[in-house]
């Protein structure tokens, strides 16, 4: 259901791994996802470190855990940001829902995935790009 979802939405390439335990995902400036629905909370230490270790095998930059309730505490959730994994709730699936509906990347940038280049450049100073331009002239 993530992988249809994801591919509706602009330049997003969803597929699961051969194994079928993950999906693997590109978005549009390139960075590769794995995401991970999990259904019982009851094993969350040992499923973070299963798809820590399927980020480096599909050397993937960003990993998501889809969680169907709620972690109790947040022990987890904070060594989970540790590592860089974003938890997933339901109420945020309803994000990727609407991403799709509107084939917009907005949605999914909302949730923190990077959806398109930064618009920063790296350009000389104003004083210094003038000083250059007069002694060219002179």
């Amino acid at each position: 259901m993530v992988a249809g979802l994801l591919n509706r939405c602009p330049s997003w390439v969803a597929s699961p791994t051969p194994d079928q335990n993950y999906l693997l995902a590109r978005s549009p400036v390139g960075t590769r996802y794995i995401f991970q629905a999990l259904s019982h909370l009851s094993a969350l230490d040992s499923a973070l470190q299963d798809v820590l270790s399927a980020r480096q095998a599909h050397r993937a930059e960003g990993v998501v855990l889809i969680l169907l309730d709620q972690p109790q505490g947040a022990s987890f959730s904070e060594l989970a940001q540790a590592h860089g994994v974003q938890l997933w709730t339901l109420a945020d699936m309803d994000y990727l829902v609407m991403a799709a509906d509107l084939e917009s990347n907005a949605p999914l940038a909302h949730l923190g995935l990077h959806t398109q280049q930064s618009s920063a450049t790296i350009t000389a100073p104003p004083a210094a790009a003038e000083a250059s331009s007069t002694t060219s002239q002179g």
